[in-house]
């Protein structure tokens, strides 16, 4: 009887083991899917329906996507969306990577300028988006007045039709470019050392160096920094709405603003369901594609 005991308070022991880890996850699994999942299958039911709040939702099938893709505007947000999303993400990562290339050689005050650039990240971007409001106002402005102490006229950059979306460009880059210093910084200090000592025994010069052992190394960490800027940058949505509200006119106007202005503006909240689908769906395929091509980076 003993004997016959023994495996079956095994199997209990090892029933509850298994299912011990379940119960842990659970709570975080279930957190994600009502934080994930319920905004995104209520945003497909509403894009299926001709839904204005105060009135009940009337089913219209795919309705609001054919507008879409014929709405002027929409495609305007998107040509405006992924033109910032380019050349912010450009800049940043290029900038980023030059001043961590540069900040490698400095041997006195390092942390200092590591101090320095944490700050832009640390302000809440509708802060930033204030600041720089004030900073880029043509009345009592300082870069429009440095500008005109230099010769040029002052104008109001954030409502020029030529300035404005360079204005917004600035405070971004500004804003998330010491980001991408801070983390190929940190990849830059923890490359191994051996193969730039065979380099210099080999007489292999600065730019073969970097050509042919730093870009290789750290291309992983800049593939990835670059794609987690990326996604980012494409949910733009507080400096512009803090700086130029998407004008003039919706020459700055990105994807993110125009669901919220759908929304919540206009209460169209099926119309807002359908471009945030729209926009999920491109994002979503993007980054899938990006993704891909950066594991096939790091296995090489």
């Amino acid at each position: 009887m003993k004997a016959s005991k023994k495996p079956e308070s095994r199997r209990k022991i090892g029933w509850m083991e298994r299912n011990i880890k379940i119960l842990f996850v659970a709570p975080a699994i279930a957190y994600l899917l009502a934080l994930l999942l319920f905004p995104a299958i209520f945003n497909l039911y509403a894009s299926l329906h001709n839904w204005w709040i105060g009135r009940s939702p009337e089913f219209i099938g795919a309705e609001n996507f054919v507008e879409l893709f014929h709405d002027n505007r929409f495609i305007n947000d998107v040509i405006v969306t992924f033109k910032f999303v380019i050349i912010a993400v450009t800049l940043e990562v290029g900038i980023g990577f030059l001043l961590a290339l540069a900040a490698t050689k400095i041997t006195k005050g390092a942390q200092v300028y590591r101090v320095l650039f944490i700050f832009p990240i640390m302000v809440a971007p509708i802060a930033a988006g204030y600041m720089w409001r004030m900073l880029l106002h043509a009345d009592y402005g300082v870069i429009p007045a440095l500008l005109e102490k230099l010769g040029f006229p002052r104008v109001e950059i954030i409502s020029n039709p030529k300035l404005a979306f360079w204005g917004i460009i600035l405070i971004d880059v500004w804003q998330w470019m010491p980001f991408v210093f801070l983390v190929t910084y940190a990849g830059l200090t923890a490359l191994p050392k051996e193969p730039y000592e065979a380099a210099l025994v080999d007489g292999a010069s600065s730019w073969q160096i970097f050509r042919h052992i730093t870009l290789p190394l750290i291309s992983p960490i800049l593939l990835t920094v670059t794609l987690l800027r990326f996604v980012e940058a494409f949910k733009v949505f507080d400096i512009i709405y803090i700086t130029t509200g998407g004008g003039p006119g919706i020459m700055t106007e990105s994807l993110s603003l125009y669901v919220y202005i759908q929304g919540l503006k206009f209460f169209n909240l099926g119309y807002a369901g359908c471009i945030a689908w729209v926009f999920f769906l491109i994002v979503m395929v993007i980054t899938t594609i990006y993704i891909m091509r950066l594991r096939r980076e790091m296995k090489l």
